[in-house]
């Protein structure tokens, strides 16, 4: 009877653990809705997230990411990134504009939504 209380509490345990470990290989997803100062989505709106001011300590070589997308009918705009990173989020339609950040994390999908005026 011990034995049988010692496998179900092993099973128990290689299970919980196998289940709740965290992969650490995905992509960090953003988001980006784009919406007027009455909260109505804009489509067609241009989406930039950039980071051009961070130096590498080690190399000294400066990052540059600057992806740009437009928004589609649901005034939103998909990008993935291979690490996490803090970027400038800029958007623009016609004469409105906004400037704001994100802060991506691996393996999240992380949403921002932008007010354009």
């Amino acid at each position: 009877m011990k034995a049988m209380k010692y496998l179900i509490f092993l099973l128990f345990v290689a299970v919980a653990g196998s289940t709740s470990c965290k992969k650490t290989n995905g992509p960090a997803d953003a988001v980006i809705t784009v919406v007027d100062s009455a909260g109505k989505r804009i489509s067609g709106a241009t989406v930039v997230l950039r980071q051009d001011s961070v130096i590498n300590q080690t190399t000294g070589s400066q990052a540059v990411i600057n992806e740009s997308k437009v928004t589609n009918s649901s005034g939103q705009a998909w990008f993935t990134f291979k690490l996490e990173a803090v970027l400038n989020v800029e958007a623009s339609k016609g004469t409105l504009s906004a400037r704001d950040y994100i802060r991506l994390e691996k393996n999240e999908e992380v949403t921002k939504t932008v007010t354009i005026r």
